[in-house]
């Protein structure tokens, strides 16, 4: 079959989506030529559906895009079509088991050779430019690192660059990272599920952000197992079966997931985007970390961004690393490697040569509902709370996977709740800023040793709504249980860039739980897919002389910009 050219329609659409986003004027059409793309030998050959996007021009460069979400429709627009008009030739290939690509589905597995054997393909092709970049989001972000994997990874003389937005190199860290199973892994099950039957983007996507009350009553029953079997009309995809009951992150099951080789081999330009609300963050701040350590070309861009909002939001920017480092076309940028955006701030972006900026530690202590600068030097009795998996407490003011635009949800309502500790300081009487990682300690205890502990930073504002800016949530490992005695808990937040505005307060909440963001802890020890059983557990956090819990800001220093 010849190459289809851009029908009339599709270049108004194209256009139109380029002026939304603010992208350069278009440089020629193109046309597009379904392509199989064979994987494997013998009985174990299967073929990847693809599609080839080839400038009417000479192409500028060669761009690789894998995913799981299928090549047509509003995904191509923004993945590809935008590309192909300004010069780039685009090879967009569905992942094995997804769209009209041969295989079954296994996350994680074979993402390494299906992404070796293409480059081989590509490689010989008439078309082929002689050397490519790769750009996506979320998984897409993933299929980047899984190409940078392993011995027959291509080198740097024909992969030149990477554009990775909002994407893990760690799929068990999305998966049970916090020691709990993330209920999104549920959510993007189902999107898989409903793609692969034929349903479009953008009525799975709606379905997706109105099905918040349908997963509450499927993770909310138990055993889970049994709860997500029904839900999927007993047909759940056995991979999800899979983390359903391999609660632990450190179960060899999960090794084929871990891409950190890819962090410790990557020598290409690589350009990272993220946001503050994205429920990534962390692992794009752990690849910004490694990679900048071992001198590799790193760009780091963090806007007030949800999961989502970072992949829609940096279209031009996108464009212009692969302009500078694979078509060569435009000088490298002058401006520092990295730009934040710094939430509760105006002017709210800033460049700067390294994350974190320069910093001064400032330290408030726990004590009874309060947070203050004075550490404790009377008896106080300790703060108590309940956790009852049976009403566990409520993901509120927190990031998920399909949240859409600038997230600004309030957890105000954390606050009232008796299972949850609440330490608030005074209204500030200056601007505070915050760059970098808090630190919360915790003399902590419980009756049990089956726990969870969420620790909160947030602001509260003069009207006295309360927004999250950082956090962290943690399965605790029963076996470094101390008993009555408790255990310190260091817990290393995530990063954050946050104005805390004169008159507001600090606020650390601290909670048993985050229900059904994480899959609550059942408190009996059981396996959480499969197990029937609930306990409650008493949580105990201390703060006296010699036992003082703290949070310690990284407060930016005012020369720092």
């Amino acid at each position: 079959m010849a190459p289809v050219k851009r029908s009339t329609l599709n270049a108004l659409v194209d256009r139109l989506f380029a002026w939304t986003n603010a992208l350069p004027p278009e440089s020629t059409s193109y046309t597009i030529d379904h392509v199989k793309i064979p994987i494997g030998l013998g009985d174990a050959r299967i073929h990847l559906a693809a599609d080839l996007y080839q400038p009417t021009g000479s192409p500028v460069g060669t761009l690789l895009v894998r995913t799981p979400y299928g090549i047509s429709g509003t995904f191509a627009l923004g993945n590809a079509r935008i590309f192909a008009a300004r010069g780039y030739q685009v090879v967009l290939s569905s992942c094995r088991g997804t769209g009209e690509s041969e295989g079954s589905l296994d996350p994680g597995r074979d993402e390494t050779a299906d992404g070796h054997a293409i480059v081989s393909w590509m490689r010989a092709q008439p078309w082929y430019t002689g050397s490519f970049a790769t750009v996506g989001g979320s998984y897409c972000g993933f299929v980047q690192y899984a190409l940078l994997t392993g011995d027959d990874a291509p080198p740097p003389q024909d992969m030149k660059a990477a554009v990775v937005a909002t994407g893990p190199h760690d799929l068990a860290k999305f998966v049970s990272g916090t020691g709990a199973m993330s209920s999104q892994i549920i959510v993007w099950a189902e999107l898989l599920t409903r793609m692969r039957r034929g349903d479009s983007t953008l009525s799975t996507i709606f379905h997706l952000l109105t099905q918040a009350a349908k997963l509450r009553t499927v993770v909310d029953a138990a055993p889970l197992t049994d709860s997500v079997n029904k839900y999927f009309d007993n047909q759940t995809p056995p991979w999800l079966r899979q983390f359903i009951t391999h609660p632990d992150p450190t179960d060899p099951y999960y090794n084929p997931l871990r891409l950190d080789d890819a962090l410790q081999r990557a020598t290409i330009p690589i350009a990272l985007i993220t946001g503050w609300h994205d429920l990534m963050l962390p692992q794009v701040m752990e690849q910004y970390t490694t990679l900048t350590a071992r001198g590799c070309p790193v760009s780091l861009t963090i806007g007030p961004w949800t999961h989502l909002a970072a992949q829609r939001n940096t279209f031009p920017l996108t464009l212009a690393w692969l302009d500078t480092h694979l078509a060569q076309t435009k000088p490298a940028p002058s401006n520092p490697p990295v730009r934040i955006y710094i939430t509760g701030s105006n002017p709210s972006w800033v460049t700067l040569p390294t994350w974190p900026p320069p910093t001064t530690q400032q330290t408030l202590f726990l004590s009874p509902h309060t947070l203050s600068s004075s550490p404790p030097t009377t008896p106080v009795p300790p703060s108590i709370f309940t956790f009852n998996p049976k009403s566990p407490t409520p993901s509120v003011g927190v990031a998920t996977l399909f949240d859409s635009g600038v997230r600004r949800t309030p957890d105000t309502s954390l606050a009232a709740r008796a299972d949850v500790l609440t330490f608030t300081t005074a209204p500030l009487p200056s601007d505070l800023e915050v760059c970098g990682q808090p630190l919360v300690t915790l003399y902590h205890s419980s009756s049990h040793p089956f726990v969870d502990v969420l620790v909160l930073l947030s602001e509260v504002n003069p009207s006295g709504a309360s927004y999250s800016v950082s956090e962290r949530f943690v399965r605790l490992d029963a076996s470094s249980s101390r008993g009555e005695e408790g255990r310190i808990l260091e817990l290393v937040l995530h990063d954050c860039a946050h104005r805390f505005r004169r008159g507001s307060r600090v606020r650390l909440l601290v909670a048993g739980g985050s229900h059904p963001r994480y899959i609550r802890n059942l408190g009996t020890g059981e396996n959480p897919g499969t197990g029937r059983g609930m306990r409650e557990a008493v949580h105990t956090v201390r703060h006296e002389v010699g036992a003082v819990s703290k949070v310690v800001l990284p407060v930016c220093l005012r020369s720092w910009r």
